[in-house]
């Protein structure tokens, strides 16, 4: 099996250190995966986080909504969990987790539903850093979020997140990706699906295909042999390094 696919780390490698930290997204470079992926808010001040979730009640030891709180407030709560090995992690920002990502990998970067408002900070961040357009993947669940993002940074690739609910086909996935001028489709694994047919259709017309949250490596090796061009999994160092082995 030719193993043409890239491999990124989901919140960075949170399978040994907690999602969306610092920890985790070293963890990703220093294991060499392809990429990481991180979820960013806008807080009250507009300054933007790297969370998953709206609030921090989930992973922090207090419970802030992101939105109605600011960065100040966010940066004291520890969202480490009962991670002993990583005891004081805290909130941080977009730029702070850009200085993890490296050298020739890239960094997927969800935009959370919201505001508006989080598609021009982010693009003013990423342009202020030099972020060129083989390093930066945007990915969002709102459609609204990737068309202003192909409209205001149009050189970042955009990738809309999707389920993949019953009965979606390749045909009708294409014509909502041209509708928001999305660069392809991060999906959530449906083997009944994602075919090798499904894949080609979307390869046909240029569209890129990534899949998540991928950690089996049963489930990756069939992605690989259907043709994604990306997986993002919690532990994507480990199953490539087992994938390898295998080849």
């Amino acid at each position: 099996m030719k193993m043409n696919v890239k491999w990124i780390s989901h919140r960075g490698e949170s399978i040994d250190a907690p999602e969306n930290s610092i920890p985790a997204f070293k963890l990703s470079r220093e294991r060499q995966t392809d990429g990481m992926e991180c979820d960013v808010h806008l807080t009250a001040d507009k300054v933007v986080v790297v969370a998953h979730d709206p609030s921090t009640a989930r992973m922090g030891d207090r419970n802030l909504v992101i939105e109605k709180s600011t960065f100040a407030e966010l940066a004291k709560v520890n969202i480490s969990g009962a991670n002993e090995t990583y005891p004081d992690e805290h909130i941080h920002t977009l730029e702070d987790c850009l200085d993890c990502l490296g050298s020739s990998r890239e960094f997927y970067i969800e935009l959370k539903p919201g505001t508006a408002e989080l598609v021009p900070a982010v693009e003013k961040i990423l342009t202020s850093r030099g972020m060129t357009s083989d390093q930066v993947v945007i990915i969002s669940f709102d459609k609204e979020m990737i068309a202003l993002s192909k409209k205001i940074m149009p050189q970042y690739r955009a990738l809309w997140l999707t389920g993949l609910p019953a009965g979606m086909t390749a045909d009708t996935l294409l014509a909502e990706l041209t509708a928001m001028h999305a660069d392809g489709v991060d999906a959530a694994v449906n083997e009944n699906i994602i075919t090798a047919d499904f894949v080609q259709k979307l390869h046909d017309k240029g569209m890129l295909v990534a899949v998540w949250t991928v950690d089996q490596p049963g489930q990756a090796r069939r992605m690989i042999e259907l043709g994604v061009d990306s997986i993002t999994s919690n532990r994507a160092a480990k199953l490539r390094d087992i994938l390898k082995k295998a080849e």
